[in-house]
């Protein structure tokens, strides 16, 4: 084999490659406007584009590594978060799903002659789910399975860009002041859970600590979930160890493990992880991602921007119009409801803290298993 043939074979040299691109791509702005570490995902489609591809392992360890290290990190306010606001999640997870579900049937209802299967696969692509989509193939034949999978790999990258730019835009449209959405964050969360003294115990870091959140995590995302007529379904890497992190955490100590961490460590971990996450999303998204839009492509892709948009609308209408809830758990609820993991690296570059984590771990499982659900009356009524 020649050397250039071992390098292309290299994965781990094309991935670091993909980042390094990313991040050289993210750094260029336009009119204060930067990418930052999300340019790793428009790295990634390019690169998918010509031909690269990587284990899909990258992809499950980097998630993991990812989530984890943003559930420690936000652990020290989950307490307070859920005390003040633990109902308005489940209403918001549901309500999000709802609408994602209603705007795809009328999609399906306008498309045409497009296969609804794939309009089926554009449901949970738009909302960037990987559980939903298992929960779609179960049961299925593989010819069904195949159009429902092309449907949600051409909506998975449009949903991940619609999340990422909502995140970097939407603030700066609004004049929201980030350090007031702060202030107010904080001031929620004492009123329900008096400060603690967060740096009792902690370590700069806990190699225990963190493969204690990432097991229990493992095992909790994979508990089959009755959902009685609609199946089972399993919370996933993501809606496993995010909820598992988080608790881990805020408890600090268990045993002789640590788990309160040093924040620079744990980001430093949170965005190294992040970017290769966002590259291994891109490069599996990009081998259709051009092909997509000269075929079947523009239709699936503007019923996926109306699913996407009209879910991120949904929560912003109920979280921020309706709850006038601060702007820091408004966009971590916001992409828990879209179930968009590459969405919280965006809120949390866009507002400049992890406590966005809270809400976004809070409102996770709730839009998760009503995805479950419509995806199974999606199935049936569009089929």
């Amino acid at each position: 084999m020649s050397f250039i043939g071992a390098l292309v074979e290299n994965d781990l040299l094309i991935l670091s490659l993909t980042v390094f691109v990313g991040i050289l791509l993210g750094r260029l702005e336009y009119k204060g406007f930067r990418f930052g570490l999300s340019g790793a995902l428009f790295a990634g489609l390019a690169f998918g584009h010509i031909g690269v591809s990587v284990p899909r392992t990258y992809f499950l360890i980097s998630l993991a590594l990812f989530v984890a290290s943003v559930g420690l990190m936000a652990a020290r306010d989950i307490g307070g978060v859920i005390k003040a606001h633990g109902f308005k999640f489940i209403i918001a997870g549901f309500f999000m799903a709802t609408v994602a579900a209603v705007l795809t049937y009328i999609g399906a209802q306008v498309s045409g002659v497009v296969d609804p299967r794939y309009i089926e696969g554009v449901f949970t692509g738009a909302l960037t789910s990987s559980p939903g989509l298992g929960a779609q193939l179960e049961g299925v034949t593989d010819a069904v399975g195949s159009r429902i999978t092309i449907g949600y790999s051409v909506a998975y990258p449009f949903g991940v860009i619609t999340v990422i730019l909502f995140q970097e835009l939407w603030p700066r449209i609004r004049g929201i002041d980030i350090q007031e959405e702060k202030r107010r964050f904080k001031e929620s969360i004492q009123n329900t859970d008096p400060p603690k003294n967060i740096d009792k115990g902690s370590v700069t870091f806990s190699v225990g600590g963190f493969s204690l959140a990432l097991l229990l995590g493992g095992l909790l995302g994979e508990i089959p979930i009755p959902l009685g007529p609609f199946g089972t379904v399993k919370l996933g890497i993501t809606g496993g160890i995010l909820p598992a992190a988080l608790v881990v955490g805020y408890l600090g100590k268990i045993g002789p493990i640590n788990t309160r961490m040093s924040h620079e460590v744990l980001s430093s971990i949170r965005s190294l992880t992040l970017a290769l996450f966002l590259a291994v999303v891109g490069i599996d998204g990009g081998a259709g991602f051009v092909d997509a839009i000269f075929t079947a492509g523009p239709v699936l892709i503007l019923i996926t921007l109306l699913v996407a948009v009209g879910t991120i609308s949904a929560g912003v209408l109920i979280l921020r119009g309706f709850w006038k809830l601060d702007w820091i758990v408004t966009s971590g609820a916001i992409t828990g409801g879209m179930t968009s993991t590459p969405g919280l690296g965006a809120a949390i570059k866009a507002t400049g803290t992890e406590d966005v984590g809270a809400g976004y771990g809070s409102t996770y499982p709730f839009a998760l298993l009503g995805m479950v659900i419509f995806a199974r009356i999606l199935s049936i009524l569009i089929a």
